[in-house]
């Protein structure tokens, strides 16, 4: 039996021990750990860093993995799995997160440290940071340090006036802005970016008119099923504005999608999967529920759970279908929860391309013949295909501006409103768990010879269309023909008995106005007649008719009614008897000559350089309309051609 003084030593030892563990347990009821410095132990080389415990490498910038030498310093964040310390670090500039086996780490003092996430981190786990609050004056000393541009520190302020313990890294990407424009805008072969339209929300002043438009018809070409169209400039250059996003409850698009353990639970899952057929609900052929499923998906893949769930619900709806439901009479059993590998045509049919992929063996645990399959290999793709290579926001996965291993493409998402959509579901979550208070860090990318302010908004004011279906003078033809294409400049000459011509002219779409039309007084010479079109949103074309009134002192020219006169030579070109103005060779100049000019202005034929010698009567350079205009006033006597 042990004496009464034994016992007294022992319960002395037991109430310091208990005393130890109170002040060691976190407000959360975790076990809180101060970080610690190390370094990776002298004389090893190429040590795994790894996501988890064994499990896979942290991937640089490159998509590479990450190997470790003797004396790289190391911030040692929790050391209670004896064979795997977990640690921050960083590596060619970048801050990550992961494990490191610790027979290879030496511990190199026992001061706390702050943990922190700073930089562009590029992959791994992130852990949370610590809840520090900046003053003022070190808020603005930590903007001016990140480099910052003074646009977005206005907007930077006020998100730090409403939340002090946010923390905002730059990410300093090196990209002109010009650049990325152009690499990011729709054009003919380059579909990038994406913008939803129906007949309730037509969203016709965000399509683009540059690519899949037709004016003629004021026709859309979808490039997504039947409602999804490419996206105009202007709204692209919106969306990739990194200003854009400067505020509350939107600057989540730059949140690190790393799980973060302690941050994010299962009740702040719930609060997402709210109004969805996953919200306290159980999936097919599953005991658990989606957000316990959904939490173990984290866990896993180092991926947030709220990234996850929301990523879910954007892609399956509020209702699911047969990828959620394991329905689909092709591949019955099998799910695709992120529609993975369903990519999409006009006609295609992208749910049945996904579940395809679901279905066969391979990556990711596949085939995906479970709801659980599915969620937590989804996760695992997300991970390991772009959190884990630098497209850790929503905006890096949307627009690839940090991954260089393929920059500006494998970009997650075509819908250009995606990280909006996500960013507000993600900042309502937390919000609903009180969450909002935490130490975040956002991660915000700056370009090179951005704009001097933000990028505005398009107005969704209607249609754009400010094309003439119609155009015409009564009585006479004008030249070219009309026909709804890029040309806007045409020309007419009429005799010096016509002191006045009709115009007529009437819009493709009915919303757009026309003026300048109806009845025009002329004088001898040269008039300029402007008709104006003006779209339903504002947008303006200008239409130019230029008319020669002969010279009633000339006499000696006659003027038909009608100035369309047909040529009956080829088409091919040809200029052997070519002179200044006599362009077709037949010895005179006439209306003829007008007609051949014509022809080359539109391309029906070719010129060489002596038959493009004697189609630029103006001496500029170039054959255009002007030189048809010098070529009528000689045949009504206005002026001699030399």
């Amino acid at each position: 039996m042990f004496s009464l003084k034994k016992k007294k030593y022992i319960y002395i030892l037991l109430a310091f021990t208990l005393i130890f563990n109170i002040l060691c347990i976190g407000q959360n009821g975790n076990i809180s750990y101060a970080a610690s410095a190390g370094k990776i132990s002298e004389g090893v080389t190429n040590v795994n860093f790894r996501v988890a415990p064994n499990g896979n490498a942290v991937t640089d910038e490159n998509g590479k993995g990450i190997k470790l030498n003797g004396g790289h310093e190391l911030t040692v964040l929790d050391t209670t799995n004896s064979a795997w310390y977990k640690v921050s670090l960083v590596y060619n500039g970048n801050s990550y997160t992961g494990y490191v086996s610790s027979q290879f780490v030496t511990l190199t003092d026992g001061n706390s440290t702050q943990a922190s996430d700073g930089g562009a981190s590029q992959g791994g786990s992130a852990a949370p940071a610590a809840n520090v609050t900046l003053s003022d004056s070190d808020f603005e000393a930590q903007l001016a340090a990140e480099g910052f541009p003074e646009s977005y520190k206005v907007l930077l302020r006020d998100i730090h006036a409403i939340h002090p313990n946010w923390q905002f890294k730059a990410v300093q990407t090196g990209i002109d802005w010009n650049t990325l424009i152009s690499n990011e805008v729709n054009k003919q072969g380059q579909i990038k970016n994406l913008i939803y339209g129906a007949s309730s929300a037509p969203h016709y002043n965000w399509r683009s008119i540059g690519v899949g438009y037709n004016p003629a018809t004021n026709t859309w070409s979808p490039f997504d099923g039947k409602i999804w169209f490419a996206a105009s400039d202007d709204l692209v250059k919106y969306y990739i504005d990194p200003r854009t996003y400067l505020y509350e409850n939107f600057v989540f698009v730059f949140e690190s999608l790393s799980y973060q353990d302690g941050v994010q639970n299962k009740q702040g899952v719930e609060a997402i999967l709210n109004g969805s057929f996953m919200y306290n609900a159980t999936p097919p052929g599953e005991s658990r529920q989606y957000s316990d499923i959904i939490m173990e998906a984290a866990a896993q893949s180092g991926v947030s759970p709220y990234h996850i769930a929301s990523r879910i619900k954007l892609e399956m709806g509020n209702t699911g279908g047969v990828a959620a439901k394991g329905t689909s009479s092709s591949y019955p059993g099998i799910f695709n929860y992120y529609n993975i590998g369903a990519f999409d045509t006009a006609n295609g049919s992208p749910v049945e391309k996904g579940l395809y992929w679901a279905s066969q063996s391979g990556s990711y645990g596949r085939p995906w013949n479970s709801a659980s399959k599915s969620i937590i290999g989804g996760a695992q793709y997300l991970g390991a295909s772009y959190i884990q290579r630098g497209q850790d926001t929503l905006y890096t996965q949307k627009f690839n501006v940090t991954y260089t291993g393929n920059l500006f493409n494998h970009q997650y998402m075509s819908n250009i409103q995606s990280p909006t959509t996500e960013s507000q579901t993600n900042y309502k979550a937390y919000k609903a768990n009180n969450l909002l208070e935490s130490t975040m860090v956002f991660k915000i990318p700056v370009y090179s010879n951005m704009p001097a302010t933000a990028c505005v908004k398009p107005a969704d004011s209607g249609n754009p269309n400010n094309w003439l279906k119609t155009l015409s003078i009564s009585g006479y033809s004008i030249t070219p023909t009309f026909a709804v294409n890029n040309v806007t400049d045409y020309s007419l000459i009429v005799g010096s008995s016509v002191s006045s011509i009709n115009v007529s002219g009437s819009p493709v779409v009915s919303t757009s106005s026309v003026s300048g039309t109806g009845t025009i007084n002329l004088i001898e010479g040269t008039n300029y007649i402007k008709i104006n079109v003006i779209a339903q949103t504002g947008a303006a074309r200008t239409y130019t008719l230029t008319v020669v009134r002969g010279n009633a002192a000339a006499g000696s020219q006659t003027i038909g009614t009608d100035m369309s006169a047909s040529s009956s030579e080829g088409t091919s070109g040809g200029s052997t008897s070519a002179s200044k103005g006599d362009v077709n060779g037949d010895g005179k100049i006439s209306v003829l000559d007008i007609v051949k000019i014509q022809r080359v202005i539109v391309g029906l034929d070719t010129a060489d350089a002596a038959l493009t010698a004697a189609c630029d009567l103006n001496g500029d350079g170039k054959v255009s309309v002007l030189d048809i205009v010098k070529l009528q006033r000689h045949i009504v006597g206005i002026e001699t051609i030399g």
